[in-house]
């Protein structure tokens, strides 16, 4: 696009700017100082106490703290596909996407999009205040030095029709959620049933064949004692476009289709004020695309790509680095239905049976039954028994593809990842103390399937865990100005044993106990100006395979838990009813972190990737402005950066630049994401007509890695309200067709992670 019509489409889309209640941050609303929680609903609105917090059916986990909340009402003003298009822009908070909706399970952040809190994918997400990761599962990442530290798919919880709130806590600021969250926490909280019954059928057509049906309904019995909520969704589409920037063109973004669904169901039954049992299911379905990466195109000539696939089949010589244009060899793969699939179901069971200062006492049991599996194309040629193998432009080529190509019942590589369990917790308040206590008994299986494809024979591993824990939390309002939260949480792990064909095995050294403790504080210093401060002590527990041998690790050093400190110190204050500003440093001090690092080898006279334990600290810092102009504008702005640093430890000696060109590591060190993050959010709202325009400018980007030091990125939606029952909308995505990418690997190169082009969705909400 021209500069001219780039600006002309900028403004014009200013001017029509606006749409609903924006997302703002958690401290930066409506200026509600107290609110009660009602026993039976709680409005989606955002309401906050009097330092300024918001307060959700939850928020008695937290003191203080930078939180931010997205309520129902931003989902459907918005109209977010899913919960990582819903955070993506809020401050301190990175989508690390690979531009499509399918990934490999197991293979780490590579071929997975994960989500970073101030710069950290060790992140925590709950479902209603539960944790939904699985102590063994392999689904991100086997083991703790492979490339990512995420524990689950985000976009793989619950459909987003069901959510009625997601609140992200930044830093570990809940000693509920664990010791382990260093990022944060991402919690999110369902829908349940109304007083009086209303549904939502919503309809939307758009860009490439991509279709969404969504459905809700909910209601109750007479007396309204019982209540219930069901929802139901399918998203599809087929392959997108992109465009390139190392060639200045357009491309089909080939095996990029989709198709996703899911549903939802909750009752709630109350029998008293304080007295109540709910039961819950949440079900996610996908048959996705799995593209791995988009094509080299500057090495996309025929003699370039079979020297590319000599230097991979005889030279044996892998990645970016070593052999150019490598990742085209997956053109071999990406044309012949390679995909991913997952197939979740989440049951709750949960008996409260009172509330005391806005903290519930529950018993809670659950089943989680996670499955996903992999469509991967056959590396054998059985199926070509002519040589030579044909290349993309041979007359050959569609042949061989069709030859070559599987379906979606060929599911040979399976992983099953099974939890069940029982926790509760119980809050009284003596005095000016808050008391909370909790305990939980989880048992997590994993199972993995593969079958070779020479021999077609399947193996199978079974690694089974089981975890307590327990926490205690006092929340002491020392006077009207001052609240201070202690906490101390206890969690053990017996030995992970592991059956395969070749017997049983106990990893004897992944038993273990361990107490932390954490403290935050919150200061009034007047009405609408607030401090709040916190430090946790952070203990994270390897995975089962980190206690196997492994000829990578770095003098046959056994790796230990990862341990460390994080601290947080932030500011709220409101200038004016129209005018806020947030700030909030977070530091994170790991004394013990674990990474594959390229670290020197005596014995080899060179620098070798290991996996290895080392100190890491990472420094982030957020702030934002939230400013309504007049009753039809307002507008919101953040920014956010993150500096992060690893060093050896026990003698160890790093290669210069941390071997950045030439090794996987799961480190994110700051040449690998965009060092900043600024948002520019402006909206409108008049009668019918509501609007807004999202500007997301991702900077401090290394042109080695990335094919720009920068990217501004807009996203556009329109809403006009037929009537009080039904709405028609428009979204934009990539208003200006910006070729970009938000993360990089040396494994694959640059631009490897190609997003999404423009598209479009032109849709109708009726709610009856």
């Amino acid at each position: 696009m021209k500069k001219k019509e780039l600006t002309a489409a900028v403004i014009i889309a200013l001017m029509c700017a606006g749409g609903g209640h924006g997302v703002a941050h958690a401290a930066q609303d409506e200026g509600i100082d107290e609110y009660t929680l009602d026993p039976i609903e709680v409005r989606a609105a955002r309401t906050k106490n009097a330092f300024g917090d918001i307060i959700t059916e939850q928020s008695y986990y937290r003191t203080g703290g930078d939180v931010d909340v997205i309520t129902s009402d931003d989902i459907e003003e918005r109209h977010y596909p899913d919960v990582t298009s819903a955070i993506k822009t809020l401050p301190g908070v990175q989508v690390n996407s690979i531009g499509y909706h399918g990934g490999e399970y197991g293979a780490g952040t590579q071929y997975n999009t994960t989500v970073t809190i101030n710069g950290d994918d060790r992140v925590v997400v709950c479902l209603d205040g539960r944790r939904v990761d699985n102590a063994v599962s392999g689904l991100m990442g086997s083991k703790s030095a492979n490339w990512s530290k995420a524990l689950a798919n985000l976009d793989q919880i619950t459909s987003i029709d069901n959510i009625e709130k997601i609140e992200i806590i930044k830093g570990p600021g809940a000693s509920k959620y664990g010791a382990d969250a260093t990022g944060g926490v991402i919690n999110i909280i369902t829908k349940k049933g109304t007083l009086t019954p209303q549904g939502k059928i919503d309809l939307a057509t758009g860009s490439y064949g991509h279709h969404v049906y969504r459905f809700n309904y909910s209601g109750s019995t007479k007396d309204g004692s019982l209540r219930y909520f069901i929802s139901g969704m399918r998203d599809r589409g087929a392959a997108g476009r992109y465009y390139d920037r190392m060639t200045g063109k357009n491309y089909r973004s080939n095996g990029t289709q989709f198709n996703d669904a899911g549903y939802n169901i909750r009752i709630d039954k109350y029998f008293d004020d304080t007295h109540s049992l709910t039961f819950s299911m949440n079900h996610t379905d996908a048959y996705d695309g799995y593209p791995i990466t988009v094509p080299d195109y500057r090495y996309m000539t025929k003699a370039e790509y079979e020297a590319m696939m000599h230097r991979y089949k005889v030279e044996k010589k892998y990645g970016a680095i070593p052999n150019q244009g490598y990742r085209n060899n997956w053109y071999l793969r990406g044309f012949n239905g390679t995909a991913t699939g997952h197939n979740n179901f989440d049951y709750d069971l949960t008996y409260s049976f009172g509330k005391d200062h806005g903290m519930e006492s529950y018993i809670r049991a659950y089943y989680q039954q996670h499955k996903y599996w992999l469509v991967w194309g056959p590396s054998d040629d059985a199926a070509w028994p002519s040589r030579p193998i044909p290349t993309p432009w041979d007359p050959e080529w569609d042949e061989y593809v069709r030859a070559r190509t599987v379906t979606d019942k060929d599911k040979r590589n399976r992983d099953n990842d099974y939890n069940h369990g029982l926790e509760g917790q119980f809050g009284k308040s003596f005095g000016k103390h808050d008391v909370l206590f909790g305990w939980a008994i989880d048992w997590s299986r994993h199972e993995s399937f593969s079958t070779s494809n020479i021999t077609h024979r399947e193996t199978a591993t079974n690694v089974k865990q089981t975890t307590l824990l327990g926490f205690v939390q006092d929340k002491i309002h020392v006077n009207d100005r001052l609240e201070i939260a202690p906490a101390l949480r206890w969690q053990h792990s017996n030995a992970a044993s592991t059956t395969a064909e070749a017997g049983s095995t106990t990893a004897a050294d992944s038993k273990y106990s361990k107490v932390t403790a954490a403290i935050n504080a919150e200061y009034l210093f007047q009405p609408g100006f607030s401090i709040f401060a916190g430090w946790t002590q952070v203990n994270r527990p390897l995975k089962p395979n980190d206690y196997k041998p492994d000829a990578t690790l770095y003098k046959d050093q056994k790796l230990e838990n990862e341990r460390g400190n994080a601290y947080t110190i932030g500011l709220k204050k409101e200038f004016s009813p129209a005018t806020s500003i947030f700030m909030n440093y977070d530091y994170t001090d790991m004394a013990n972190a674990i990474s594959r690092q390229s670290v020197w080898d005596d014995t080899a006279g060179d620098f070798k990737t290991k996996s290895v334990n080392a100190k890491q600290r990472r420094r982030a810092f957020n702030v934002g402005v939230n400013h309504r102009f007049n009753n039809h504008w307002k507008m919101r702005f953040a920014y956010s950066t993150v500096d992060e640093h690893w060093t050896a430890k026990r003698g160890m000696v790093f290669q210069p630049g941390l071997g950045i060109d030439s090794i996987l590591i799961n480190a994110y060190i700051n040449s690998t994401r965009p060092k900043h993050k600024t948002v520019l959010d402006v909206s409108y709202e008049n009668g019918k007509w509501s609007s807004a325009l999202t500007s997301v400018l991702y900077s401090g980007m290394d042109t080695r890695y990335f094919t720009a030091k920068r990217f501004l990125v807009l996203d556009w939606v329109l809403n006009y309200k037929i009537n009080k029952d039904a709405t028609v909308y428009l979204t934009v995505d990539n208003l200006t067709n910006e070729g970009y990418e938000v993360k990089f690997h040396p494994y694959i190169g640059k631009g490897a992670y190609a997003m999404p082009g423009r598209s479009f969705m032109l849709g109708v909400d009726y709610r009856f």
